[in-house]
């Protein structure tokens, strides 16, 4: 039997199992919100990529590096500062870590330039992942020139959230602060990311009705990348698939410069991707995000791709509560599983939340050995 066969042989398996659970054990489904087999149709349509390719690089060879390239964290500026309670420089020195995005920090303090010098000497990058939509787009504009914003689903002009990438006037704007933030979070490594407003609705007139949300990110982002040039020509930016803009663009191509960044925020955290049938707060399947993933891939660069994840994402496990801790839900096997699906597609580079992993963390739970699974479970992978 030929090895496609068997693939498809382990999903017709798997959508067995799913209907025999629903049928069952009805109460299996109701906590996810919908039939287990909701899309399932779908996930027999061969648009991810073929299991026997080789994704592998020509150049790749185990013995002179590690596979994932990029192996950082997402954190406010308060879980690292407190280093005699938790030292993150200490671990990424012993683990392999090399990338630290960090948030909320007073750039301009002595502290702040102190630590970051350290990060270099140490060969940590330092870079910024915020959502920016609401700085390159001031919401006071809303006053003098409603056109900017997005139009709701009812017709209206609204400042709540991103803006109408159809209007010139506004990209125009953007592209001219995005220099702004270009000289203001200068990145160690030329990635820059402006994310759109987190969980922010789409403009709904009539020139951007047709677009679907990632095909609006991208047209901010096209002239974002723009204006990050003129500051830094080695620039390059994320368009983020996350929340609603998770599907690939349909209409809009990226301009040189976008990578992609894949943070699939609202998965199943407690089974893998490969759990096909698993399905999260959205509803969507880990097969709709394995295909969302492959066919965003098929329009950004699969060499600089990012996977943001959220195996360590103290604050989402806390309910973003930071006065309610709750210990990372850390999984070995899960996270193991998950490294080796996003290397089968190429993912070479990977991010996580840490946040709420701080000196309040230690007090409570001890020594989040976590962290250092996480590192080193990145270094040592071997691609095979």
């Amino acid at each position: 039997m030929q090895k496609v066969d068997i693939y498809r042989m382990k999903k017709i398996l798997s959508f067995a199992l799913a209907a025999l659970m629903v049928t069952a054990f009805p109460s299996c489904t109701e906590d996810r919100g919908g039939d287990a087999t909701d899309g399932w149709e779908k996930m027999f349509q061969r648009d991810d990529p073929d299991p026997e390719e080789d994704t592998t690089p020509d150049d790749y060879d185990p013995e002179k590096g590690p596979w994932f390239l990029t192996r950082g964290i997402v954190c406010c500026w308060t879980d690292v500062s407190k280093r005699s309670k938790l030292d993150y420089i200490d671990i990424a020195k012993r683990t392999g870590l090399n990338c630290f995005s960090i948030y909320n920090a007073d750039l301009s303090s002595a502290v702040w330039q102190s630590y970051t010098g350290e990060c270099s000497r140490n060969g940590i990058d330092i870079e910024f992942e915020e959502h920016m939509l609401s700085f390159l787009l001031p919401r006071e504009l809303y006053q003098t020139h409603p056109e900017y914003f997005r139009m709701n689903d009812r017709g209206v002009r609204v400042d709540d959230a991103n803006g109408c990438p159809s209007n010139e006037e506004a990209l125009a704007i953007i592209r001219e602060r995005a220099k702004i933030i270009g000289e203001k979070y200068k990145s160690t490594n030329n990635k820059y990311y402006c994310w759109l407003d987190d969980t922010g609705d789409i403009c709904h007139c009539p020139d951007c009705k047709g677009l679907n949300p990632a095909d609006q990110s991208l047209l901010f982002e096209n002239v974002i990348i723009e204006g990050l040039k003129e500051v830094n020509p080695d620039a390059t930016l994320a368009h983020l698939a996350y929340y609603n803009t998770v599907e690939a663009p349909k209409t809009v191509k990226p301009v040189d410069g976008i990578f992609l960044e894949f943070a699939p925020i609202d998965r199943d955290h407690y089974h893998p991707l490969s759990t096909t049938w698993a399905s999260g707060k959205d509803g969507r399947t880990h097969g709709q995000y394995l295909k969302a993933l492959s066919d965003n891939l098929k329009i950004f660069p699969k060499e600089t791709a990012q996977v943001l994840e959220y195996w360590l994402d103290c604050s989402l496990f806390s309910n973003w509560d930071e006065s309610n801790l709750k210990e990372v839900a850390w999984n070995q096997d899960l996270f193991e599983d998950d490294i080796k699906t996003y290397a089968s597609y190429g993912i070479r580079h990977v991010m996580t939340y840490t946040s709420y992993i701080s000196a309040n963390y230690v007090a409570k739970f001890g020594y989040p050995s976590c962290i250092d699974r996480y590192a080193e479970g990145l270094r040592d992978f071997v691609k095979k």
